[in-house]
């Protein structure tokens, strides 16, 4: 759903600020036909390596590049910009109890304030590297709105240079918010809870 919400093109270029262990980085540039470029970055670089190892056993290692670095630094440093970029954020997990139940007794909710504290540096950060006429993706594998549409709101309030454009058309509508969110829910859909909300830069 998340990769479906980013639509990778051929000829994309494309930046997944915190990659690994890099599902849907393999994913977009499966999609890419060997035409564009994926820059994987992250923190861990243990992770990150074993991303590159699986990206030549798909043989996508011709698109994907990894960068180890913590993504609000790469950003003040780098002036590339990038069509799309995924920050797929550090969260709760709240979406995926079901195969997380340990989730359920190591969250304070001191952890949720820093953690949304993060979520808007990270925000921040990511929003940098768009290009004018680019599109953020924010996901989360959380259900919860204060790090999900809370954070998108408040994003939007310090960057009016963005606006929401809305996920129909890249997922089934029963996935799609009256915000124009892509949510999925463990009760209604049957599948890990996540969001996403694909935001557009102006030009």
């Amino acid at each position: 759903l998340i990769v479906s919400v980013m639509d990778p093109q051929p000829g994309d270029t494309i930046i997944d600020c915190c990659a690994a262990p890099g599902g849907k980085t393999l994913f977009m540039a499966s999609r890419l036909s060997h035409q564009g470029k994926v820059c994987a970055v992250d923190i861990n670089e243990g992770r990150l390596r074993i991303l590159k190892e699986t990206a030549k056993l798909h043989e996508v290692d011709d698109v994907i590049s990894t960068i180890h670095a913590d993504v609000r630094i790469y950003a003040e440093k780098n002036t590339v910009k990038y069509d799309k970029v995924l920050l797929d954020a550090p969260c709760s997990g709240l979406g995926v109890l079901s195969k997380r139940a340990d989730l359920r007794w190591n969250r304070r909710l001191e952890d949720m304030d820093q953690l949304k504290n993060l979520q808007d540096q990270l925000l921040n950060a990511s929003s940098t590297l768009v290009k004018p006429g680019g599109v953020l993706v924010y996901s989360t594998c959380s259900i919860d709105p204060g790090e999900n549409e809370e954070r998108v709101a408040a994003f939007l309030q310090r960057h009016p240079e963005f606006h929401i454009d809305s996920a129909s058309g890249y997922v089934p509508s029963d996935f799609v918010t009256e915000s124009g969110f892509c949510s999925s829910n463990p009760v209604k859909h049957a599948v890990d809870g996540s969001f996403a909300a694909r935001l557009l830069r102006s030009l």
